[in-house]
């Protein structure tokens, strides 16, 4: 039309029928096995181990559900692998080794089975004094919907936070005795920092937390609007059941169990007599779940 602007001719009027009927690419059930095999593979330099669905979920950024993104990263024994990632927060787990985090003027000493959350867009050093693998979930792929960046290093939703891992054992102890009734959701333990406790959870963005399931025992079939990112660390007997199909607690093994889908957790081990530590399985758990919460559509429910 004669004399519109550039601005008037970007407008765009969509009709009510096609403002409600959004379709997005379905989000499956999946195991990422041979992710797995590529970061502890003997001959894998350092470097990042992507779990990449952008393909299959239609974004032009790596992702692994809409919200977040999960890494493994393997570092050689004497290397360092230097990262600055476009998140509002990171969530890293040890899995294999020991080293220094050296990040701005912190320096933080890790080993395995500890786990870190630090808030995102700073330069960090992960030096690895012994041959190591790690893993880590953030949420930059909510960002880079979004087009936004990460607030300057030091202003972050958080500060960084160390979960050592002889901290962790002691809270899993009382947890794994902690009594079970009809309606409790799970064997579980939210790890949270000292700016989200009152959130209840360890990010705003993304929950953490550690799941356990003793021999024998089953956490009901429940579905949640949050998208799940499941890190097995001691699969005992236990499987996860997602959408019908069946997954294991592989050590090490990383789970997606898709928004809304209907899953549960059973340990089929059977132990005659006193239940020990690797009797019970165990999972490290980070979910998308702080946008639901702030949002107030949860979405918890027992299937």
């Amino acid at each position: 039309m004669a004399g519109m602007s550039i601005e008037a001719a970007r407008a765009r009027y969509v009709p009510v029928e096609r403002g409600f009927d959004i379709r997005r690419p379905a989000i499956e059930p999946r195991a990422f096995a041979a992710e797995m095999d590529q970061a502890f593979a003997a001959g894998t330099p350092t470097g990042f181990v992507a779990l990449d669905l952008s393909a299959a979920l239609g974004t032009a950024y790596p992702a692994t559900t809409p919200f977040m993104l999960t890494r493994y990263a393997r570092v050689r024994a004497g290397e360092s692998l230097a990262c600055t990632l476009a998140a509002s927060g990171e969530i890293w787990a040890v899995l294999r080794g020991e080293g220094r985090l050296i990040r701005g003027g912190e320096t933080i000493a890790w080993r395995e089975g500890d786990v870190l959350a630090l808030p995102g867009g700073g330069a960090s050093a992960w030096q690895a004094e012994t041959d190591a693998v790690l893993w880590a979930t953030t949420d930059e792929p909510a960002l880079a919907f979004a087009a936004v960046r990460p607030e300057a290093a030091g202003r972050g939703p958080i500060e960084a936070t160390h979960f050592r891992a002889e901290d962790i054992a002691r809270e899993l102890g009382d947890l794994y005795r902690r009594p079970m009734g009809p309606g409790t959701p799970g064997r579980a333990l939210f790890m949270a920092t000292e700016r989200t406790e009152t959130l209840g959870t360890c990010l705003p963005a993304m929950t953490l937390t550690l799941n356990a399931v003793r021999p024998g025992e089953e956490q009901r079939a429940h579905r949640h609007n949050a998208a799940a990112i499941v890190l097995g660390l001691r699969e005992a007997g236990c499987a996860s059941t997602i959408g019908g199909r069946s997954f294991p607690w592989t050590r090490h093994l990383t789970l997606l169990t898709p928004p809304g889908v209907e899953h549960g957790h059973r340990n089929g081990l059977r132990v005659q007599g006193a239940v020990r530590d690797e009797d019970i399985a165990l999972a490290l758990i980070v979910q998308d779940g702080g946008l639901y919460y702030h949002g107030r559509t949860m979405g918890f429910s027992f299937a």
